[in-house]
């Protein structure tokens, strides 16, 4: 199928999108990379939805993958920027009505909109790997500090604190906790057509995340939506891995609080469901839609 790729003029500079399929011929799935500071390349198994009729809205976030931004733009890497720019998206493309994938930072950035904002027009939200508070996120992953040595937990716990730490160790610590939750990054795991990547922006990512995944220490360490879980009025699918750095616990919650959501558990997968057990979730996101 062809894509159709789209500069979206936006703060003076460009969202990159592209689409695959009519958009006037169904509901289109907008999909909302991780990061922050990912890029929507990574997602290409999700492409395959296209071909059971479902048009698909992919896009680089700006300062992201190829929508380009100069370096030193760190007053523009905020909530308030990325949901504008989504909406800035919707009207581009006049939207009546679509349906939303967020998948990790791409689910809170999904979970925000749909928390505190009129979403007229979303039909039904897919939240991938997500987390509905950095709070909760930071407590499952001290749980998990058995993993590590004594070592590797007093440089992460000290990284956490904004306290001095043994970078080295520190380091062994990120690289193992990647490798059992987060999943392989090596380009053997991916079955993309394509096989180099724009790099994360470690700007973005730094300022509003933190250092590593393991901890929110950034802009969003105290983002929290827990308590307007309740409030959300479109039907809901959540999936996550039974491997995830997005925990069990997390989505049983989301599933427990949003009244009309479905949770999925892909009992093979670390963060990268869409790439470990994609036959699986693409017949469970066409399922849904």
């Amino acid at each position: 199928m062809t894509k159709k790729v789209y500069k979206i003029p936006y703060l003076g500079y460009h969202t990159r999108a592209y689409v695959l399929g009519n958009l006037n011929s169904g509901i289109p799935l907008i999909i909302l990379h991780g990061g922050p500071g990912g890029c929507i390349e990574r997602y290409e198994p999700l492409e395959k939805l296209a071909e059971f009729g479902i048009p698909l809205i992919f896009y680089d976030q700006l300062g992201c993958g190829y929508s380009k931004v100069p370096k030193n733009h760190k007053i523009i890497w905020n909530f308030p920027v990325f949901l504008d720019e989504f909406t800035n998206l919707v009207r581009y493309f006049k939207l009546k009505k679509y349906n939303v994938l967020g998948h990790s930072w791409g689910g809170m950035l999904a979970l925000e909109y749909v928390c505190n904002f009129d979403h007229k027009g979303l039909e039904k939200l897919i939240l991938f790997s997500t987390l509905p508070s950095t709070k909760i996120w930071n407590e499952e992953h001290i749980k998990i500090f058995d993993e590590f040595s004594p070592s590797e937990k007093a440089a992460l716990l000290a990284e956490k604190d904004g306290q001095k730490y043994d970078k080295k160790e520190y380091k062994k610590a990120v690289k193992k906790f990647i490798k059992n939750h987060v999943g392989k990054k090596s380009t053997e795991l991916y079955p993309f057509k394509r096989k180099k990547f724009p790099k994360t922006n470690k700007e973005i990512y730094e300022k509003m995340w933190g250092k590593s995944e393991f901890f929110g220490t950034g802009t969003l360490k105290d983002w929290n939506v827990e308590s307007k879980l309740k409030n959300i009025d479109v039907p809901t699918l959540i999936l996550s891995g039974a491997l995830d750095e997005s925990s069990p616990r997390m989505n049983e919650l989301m599933n427990k609080e949003i009244k009309n959501s479905k949770w999925v558990l892909l009992k093979k997968s670390h963060h990268i469901g869409y790439v470990e057990e994609t036959n699986l979730v693409i017949e469970t996101i066409k399922n849904f839609i």
